[in-house]
């Protein structure tokens, strides 16, 4: 729903080069599309990372042992998958729970750990790991190949410019996000010349969490990130930055 549905249905719409791997909670949610592997994946249980994984690999296998046709295209999943794009739109606001689960994330007097941390999971550690676990395993793309890490943030996870008390779950996983996809650019500049990872800024979109009243919409803020992929130069010059997606200036931490 929301973005991460707009993202696949752009990138699988819109390029024959795209074969999308789209996760969700419930996958008979997702539109059947020729070019889209949907798999199960639920960032709040950290096994679903090795489900995921699992998954991934055990598709690889199965595609090795299938005898391709003549003359047929072959299939994108083949044993050679690797991924060059990962785009880690996972989000999970409190106030889609209960008020008093809400109000555990937002004032000290109300704090729950364990609830903050839950944000902290789904928004930020959940897609670290996974990404952890991608390049352990041999999915993503090899050194000498491009590789573009994106991580849906949010203007609320900037540290310089909040100005509102409280808000310690979705604003502070968000802050941990940007913090770890810093980090994950300086290791990419260790790794491999052509490896980026950008935290961005998608603005106010009218999706269940922004309401019907925000500045964009789900399928324009997909068709700025595509097109902002298909410009590799611009993605490589912002390694390890925070950038706003509908006008590409850069965001303050």
């Amino acid at each position: 729903r929301g973005l991460g549905l707009a993202l696949l249905e752009y990138f699988a719409q819109h390029s024959n080069e795209w074969m999308v791997i789209a996760t969700a909670r419930n996958v008979d949610t997702l539109p059947k599309l020729p070019n889209v592997l949907a798999l199960p994946l639920d960032l709040s249980i950290p096994v679903h990372n090795d489900h995921l994984i699992q998954l991934l690999i055990n598709h690889q296998h199965q595609q090795q042992q299938q005898v391709q046709p003549p003359g047929e295209v072959m299939n994108f999943f083949s044993a050679e998958l690797k991924i060059n794009l990962l785009i880690h739109n996972a989000g999970f606001h409190p106030k889609d729970r209960s008020p008093d689960y809400l109000q555990s994330t937002m004032y000290i007097k109300d704090f729950s750990s364990s609830s903050v941390m839950n944000c902290c999971m789904v928004n930020a550690l959940g897609p670290m790991e996974l990404t952890g676990k991608l390049l352990r395993h041999e999915l993503l793309a090899t050194p000498d190949e491009n590789l573009t890490v994106l991580a849906i943030s949010s203007w609320l996870g900037s540290i310089s410019q909040k100005s509102f008390a409280g808000h310690y779950g979705y604003a502070g996983s968000k802050a941990l996000l940007n913090m770890c996809m810093k980090g994950l650019a300086l290791e990419f500049c260790k790794i491999a010349p052509h490896w980026t990872a950008v935290a961005l800024n998608p603005g106010w979109m009218s999706t269940d969490m922004g309401g019907n009243t925000a500045e964009f919409n789900p399928r324009q803020v997909a068709a700025a990130i595509y097109a902002m992929v298909q410009d590799q130069a611009f993605i490589q010059s912002k390694n390890g930055k925070f950038v706003n997606v509908m006008d590409r200036t850069e965001h303050p931490w």
